[in-house]
């Protein structure tokens, strides 16, 4: 049996798409300078620059200190993941749709009844929905009211 190894694990895969997102996020950036005026790129930019710093930190701690320690795989649940990528797709259909509003909650229902592996109770069935609606209409004030975002109304409704 051999000795464990005390080289630190480097995160290959991790720094591999840390770039890609770099360069990703440099397209983005490119892509802002046809916004015309300085409210449509504002929003974006940042983003773009919060992901580029994060990914150089990324970078820089899989240099500098490796990327962490190997874990065997997660098991799960591939229904779960389609659910969830399937319900983010028609969230994303059915917001034009529908608007922000209401999608946002069918879709916050949905992805906690995904999420959800521990039994349901009385407190949970309580709290989860009140708290759902806090989040998305705190959301929905963030960006359509104090950030000016225009979110669908939609054109079902409009």
């Amino acid at each position: 049996m051999s000795p464990p190894s005390t080289a630190p694990n480097k995160d290959l895969p991790g720094t591999v798409l840390a770039v890609v997102f770099i360069g990703i996020g440099l397209l983005a950036w490119w892509d802002t300078f046809e916004m015309g005026d300085s409210d449509s790129y504002v929003f974006p930019r940042a983003v773009i620059v919060t992901m580029i710093v994060c990914c150089v930190l990324l970078i820089g701690r899989n240099v500098v200190w490796g990327g962490g320690k190997h874990h065997r795989p997660l098991e799960g649940s591939t229904w779960r993941r389609m659910g969830l990528v399937i319900t983010m797709l028609g969230a994303a259909l059915a917001m034009p749709v529908f608007g922000f509003l209401p999608v946002g909650m069918v879709l916050f229902t949905v992805l906690i009844v995904l999420a959800m592996f521990d039994p349901w109770t009385r407190k949970s069935r309580i709290s989860y929905p009140l708290i759902g609606v806090a989040i998305v209409v705190t959301f929905y004030l963030l960006f359509a009211v104090l950030l000016n975002v225009a979110l669908p109304e939609g054109s079902l409704f409009g």
